[in-house]
């Protein structure tokens, strides 16, 4: 039965990892947080960046970072999804500072993500809708694909979104329900 006047973290992966932790289980709580969110990582990458290998070698390059920031989070501040989104958010940053390449989620690589209509006429159709979403898409300022990637690429809710933005969730709601919008508008006009 669970103790009610136990704190309020609800499980080890909310748990901080502390210098006085013994290494194996601030090991093992880091492969939880993979196990429990690489795949949302994975996924952020692969909506800003074409290519496999690089969405997979920004995903290792965060979870490094995050092994050895671990001692940094802090579960009074936000979840371990959101601190790690952060983190995958400023290794993607870095990634642009030094690659100078602003790329966007590509037609076969949003078939990989989202496609998976089992025939090849439904799944030709899919291919030429979100084709064209995604030339609308990459019309968007920088800041508008930010939130669209966080918040339909990763699958973070308005509440995860503006904790990574360092926003209100009102302001993410707001802004999303706009640039949205604007999308549909958009894509009425193809």
């Amino acid at each position: 039965m669970k103790d009610v006047t136990s704190p309020a973290v609800s499980s080890a992966s909310d748990r901080r990892p502390t210098a006085q932790s013994a290494p194996s289980e601030s090991e093992a709580l880091c492969r939880e947080w993979y196990e429990s969110y690489g795949g949302a990582v994975y996924n952020y990458f692969r909506f800003h960046v074409p290519l496999i290998d690089v969405a997979e070698d920004l995903t290792a390059e965060t979870f490094l970072k995050v092994v050895r920031a671990r001692d940094r989070f802090d579960p009074l501040e936000g979840t371990p999804k959101t601190w790690i989104l952060t983190v995958a958010r400023n290794v993607l940053v870095d990634w642009r500072r030094r690659s100078r390449l602003r790329q966007y989620v590509t037609l076969g690589t949003m078939h990989d993500l989202v496609c998976d209509a089992p025939s090849p006429e439904e799944r030709l159709v899919r291919e030429e809708e979100v084709g064209r979403m995604l030339d609308v898409v990459a019309t968007l300022a920088d800041a508008d694909r930010e939130l669209i990637g966080l918040r339909y690429g990763s699958g973070l809710d308005t509440a995860e979104v503006a904790e990574i933005l360092g926003i209100s969730e009102g302001s993410v709601r707001t802004r999303l329900w706009r640039v949205l919008g604007r999308l549909r508008e958009m894509m009425a006009r193809d």
